[in-house]
């Protein structure tokens, strides 16, 4: 089937990143129609990205190139170093876990990618918060040049308006419809050859994305829906704003503050605090979790909604020509911040491995090892949030059920029994045809940054490996040094406020 006309169901973020990726990459012959139902404004209270929307912001596109200082300004989005977790571990203790990191040095004992730096930051017993980025975090600073990876908090629904604004200048090539789709129109095979909308248009097309959210409005019928919420148990979140006070430093982390029967999430945009709680309520009603929050937080709350959602995935996330991108194709709990970071890792996928403009929808090996990629990334997204949940807290049902070895999958188990031995390798979470880039291309660094702050390694095992390799003494050296570097630099650098306040007056 040659591709001339892509169209888009649906107009959030996921939408309309799917619309930029399209631009930006397909021959300037397809035309590319979103179709989204007339505009409500979504309920959303700040959300974070990891570092691969950063990328797609900077991106030397000349199609539809985006700017960062105006994306800042206008958005109102912040940058985020990392993410502040708050009593996950033992009540009253923190640990940092920053997104990118200046420091790898990763050796090739005993092969490739060897972590020597947060291996002897188990060896000791070391928090992870000396690094530069840790650093940043703890005093509310930016580097004047950010050489490492970065990501934003930012407001959905206004970074969704500044992507459509953008795309719908290319009118050559972009037609936005504000209409409600109806109904599908498919051929004896199953391909869907047009949508009908709620207006009488048709609307014809031959590559359909679904970004309809959890409506699902085309994948539907199409395929079925697995379900997480056995391993992850949260399922109700009750989000709401806190305003920014005059003069106060504007956090540059996620702050994931661990609750009696869930987390808090706490993410900084320019103008406001966007808060949630997301919690369990086979644990907790959403009355009591509200009263929880207002008494941790020492002040009433006014709740945007309280929002019951389901964890889990669709087991194919493309189906003859209709291919599902952002929370169409899952969803899991906010923790980590996969949502964006999901929808680009699919879209990005499928057009550089798999899309051409003949494209060959007839071959089902080409979209069953697409649907394996997908779906093999989503699982072991779940399996690194369900690491997060295997903690000594045992002051409620609810952190007993959540740390329960029956909520690991027989991956996480298989490699927690290894880490028993040895300490953990890049290799254990590399995915067949997504590379590292399944998740976060940092899966590594993640993983460790986690099980330092949850403490789930061997100290003497991660010591005596690096005395093996003839390490200890040399990542001692380069520790020192780091810390050094770090108190010199770090004075020089700017304070989140003053960055923003140039952003907004010098461009």
């Amino acid at each position: 089937m040659k591709i001339k006309n892509i169209v888009i169901v649906g107009g959030g973020t996921a939408g309309w990143i799917a619309t930029h990726e399209f631009l930006n990459k397909t021959s300037r012959r397809v035309k590319i129609t979103v179709i989204a139902a007339k505009e409500i404004p979504i309920i959303g209270v700040g959300e974070s990205t990891t570092g691969r929307f950063h990328n797609f912001i900077n991106s030397a596109s000349t199609i539809l190139p985006l700017d960062e200082p105006s994306f800042l300004r206008e958005t109102e989005s912040t940058f985020k170093i990392g993410i502040k977790h708050s009593d996950w571990h033992t009540v009253g203790k923190s640990f940092y876990s920053p997104i990118g990191d200046n420091y790898s040095n990763a050796r090739n004992y005993p092969h490739g990618n060897y972590d020597d730096f947060r291996i002897y930051h188990v060896a000791n017993n070391l928090d992870y918060d000396q690094t530069f980025q840790s650093q940043l975090m703890i005093h509310s600073k930016l580097p004047t040049e950010h050489n490492f990876n970065v990501a934003y908090h930012l407001d959905t629904y206004k970074v969704g308006q500044y992507l459509k604004d953008k795309a719908i200048t290319l009118k050559s090539r972009c037609t936005y419809i504000e209409d409600q789709v109806t109904d599908i129109v498919r051929n004896d095979k199953g391909f869907i050859t047009s949508l009908v909308t709620a207006s009488g248009k048709k609307i014809k097309g031959d590559l359909f994305i679904d970004c309809s959210g959890k409506k699902r409005i085309l994948m539907k019928h199409l395929t079925k829906f697995k379900s997480y919420n056995q391993e992850l148990l949260v399922n109700r979140a009750i989000p709401f704003y806190i305003k920014n006070k005059p003069g106060e430093l504007i956090k540059n982390y996620t702050h994931a503050w661990a609750q009696k029967y869930g987390w808090m999430w706490q993410i900084p945009t320019q103008t406001r605090m966007g808060c949630g709680y997301v919690y369990s309520d086979n644990h907790t009603t959403p009355e009591k979790a509200q009263e929880e929050i207002e008494k941790v937080l020492g002040h009433s709350i006014k709740p945007m909604a309280d929002l019951k959602f389901d964890t889990g995935r669709l087991e194919e996330a493309w189906v003859h020509n209709v291919l599902a991108v952002g929370l169409s194709s899952g969803f899991i709990e906010p923790l980590e911040a996969t949502s964006i970071h999901a929808s680009l890792v699919h879209i990005t996928h499928f057009i550089e491995n798999y899309y051409k403009e003949d494209m060959p929808f007839e071959c089902d090996l080409l979209q069953n090892q697409y649907n394996h990629n997908i779906r093999l990334m989503w699982d072991q997204i779940k399996d690194f949030l369900v690491f997060h949940y295997i903690s000594p807290r045992k002051d409620t049902l609810f952190w007993r059920d959540a740390a329960s070895p029956k909520r690991w999958s027989t991956d996480l188990k298989n490699q927690l029994e290894i880490w028993k031995y040895r300490m953990p390798r890049q290799e254990d979470y590399q995915s067949p045809g997504l590379g590292t880039t399944y998740f976060y291309g940092l899966g590594n660094v993640l993983w460790y940054q986690i099980a330092i702050g949850m403490k789930l390694l061997n100290s003497k095992i991660a010591k005596q490996e690096l005395i093996n390799y003839g390490l200890y003494k040399q990542i001692e050296n380069d520790y020192a040094t780091l810390q050094k570097n770090v108190k010199k630099i770090l004075p020089t650098q700017l304070t989140t406020n003053t960055y923003y306040e140039r952003i907004r007056n010098e461009y």
